[in-house]
């Protein structure tokens, strides 16, 4: 098939891709890509669904990240960090689509515990929906989201609601914020549309399942409950059927 023929049936085909995310987003397992223009880079959902479109992915995602940066400074591995070259507004003015997959450590720094073996420094609040602070949780959310609704209109953006949170709150906050601002989203715990991954904070999910989603899902369960190779082979089709609706 020719690539032009290729382009013209596919909406994602050489699109350029821009992934906020966290070491969900990351992948930890240790794996690589065996094959493809990703060839090398850990296997993880963003590769595999760049290898499938032949997208640019512009990696904004490491372990440990969050969107919120703290008010004492002491962490700097935030998305809202304004001396870091991952800073959102570095996101690409070209990016064809953003997807934001963050709340899992800002959920371990609310009360600075730290949490999968990240850095536990700094405050993090969960705040309310009307803070306009990238201090607190919600706060980081709008600064980040009416930032870039200005400043990349015609970008895809979606956001991919994390699973692994502390606790349910956080997942309530990030489908509010969708909400407010009308994304779209998929809620990583499992919902009417979207398969259950590991670590849900889906009140509505049995425990018996998430205990079972968590045994075949988890890297080395119960020392490594991040997302194995076939979390993420299995996730990135939905991710990808997604990346298609926004």
């Amino acid at each position: 098939m020719e690539k032009q023929e290729l382009y013209s049936g596919n909406v994602l085909y050489g699109k350029k891709w821009a992934v906020c995310g966290d070491s969900f987003t990351a992948g930890v397992s240790g794996s690589v890509v065996t094959e493809g223009r990703y060839q090398g880079m850990n296997y993880a959902y963003p590769y595999l669904i760049g290898n499938r479109n032949d997208m640019e992915i512009v990696s904004f995602f490491m372990g440990g990240r969050t969107i919120a940066f703290p008010e004492d400074g002491t962490f700097h591995n935030s998305l809202t960090d304004p001396e870091a070259e991952w800073y959102y507004r570095n996101i690409p003015e070209d990016s064809d689509y953003i997807t934001l997959y963050l709340g899992i450590n800002d959920s371990h720094h609310e009360h600075g515990k730290g949490g999968d073996g990240e850095d536990p420094r700094g405050i993090i609040p969960l705040g309310t929906i009307t803070d306009d602070t990238v201090h607190t949780y919600y706060g980081a959310w709008n600064v980040v989201l009416s930032w870039l609704i200005v400043n990349r209109p015609f970008a895809h953006i979606g956001i991919l609601v994390s699973n692994g949170c502390d606790r349910e709150a956080y997942r309530t906050a990030q489908i509010e914020i969708a909400r407010k601002y009308g994304i779209p989203y998929i809620d990583m715990n499992g919902d009417r549309h979207t398969p259950v991954m590991i670590r849900s904070q889906n009140p509505d999910i049995a425990p018996e399942v998430k205990h079972m989603v968590m045994l075949k899902q988890a890297v080395n369960y119960p020392s490594n409950t991040h997302p194995n190779d076939a979390a993420h082979e299995f996730e990135s089709y939905f991710i990808e059927d997604f990346l298609r609706r926004i």
